[in-house]
């Protein structure tokens, strides 16, 4: 039985119909979760963020170490302040996870003058994460942002 080509084009048409639909709702079902939820209010305070942080009067570090299992894979964060006019009372550390956001971590701290802090991360999962300090000192918030892989 011979197909002319009419024929022949119907039905590579449908297909092509078809994948298209499957595609469609294949990609429909898909979760993608955003990595803020207002990042529009974050855009626009972005640049408040920078100002504060350059015109920091502290020296506050946010590094990683202690038992290190693997080239840059570590086990605790270790925050150190070397000077500023007073304690800082409200500290906040974030983990955030760019692969699944369900994972993020908030933990409130008090960081002292001239003291440093260790903070284990062995409870979070292996993979890339971002660390984000937060405090306030006096009427200006400062942020230090570093990612790392545990």
């Amino acid at each position: 039985m011979k197909i002319n080509w009419g024929t022949k084009l119907v039905f590579f048409a449908a297909c092509f119909m078809v994948f298209v639909v499957s595609m469609v709702i294949v990609i429909s079902r898909q979760d993608v979760p955003l990595v803020e939820e207002n990042y529009y209010e974050k855009g626009l305070n972005y640049q408040k963020e920078i100002d504060n942080n350059a015109a920091s009067d502290t020296s506050i570090t946010l590094s990683f170490g202690e038992a290190q299992m693997e080239p840059n894979k570590f086990s605790k964060v270790i925050i150190i302040e070397k000077s500023s006019p007073g304690d800082i009372s409200e500290a906040i550390i974030q983990y955030y996870r760019p692969s699944n956001p369900k994972m993020d971590q908030k933990i409130k701290t008090q960081i002292l003058s001239g003291k440093q802090l260790m903070h284990s991360v062995e409870d979070l999962a292996a993979g890339k994460w971002k660390a984000v300090l937060t405090w306030k000192l006096g009427e200006k918030e400062y942020k230090i942002e570093k990612e790392f892989e545990r």
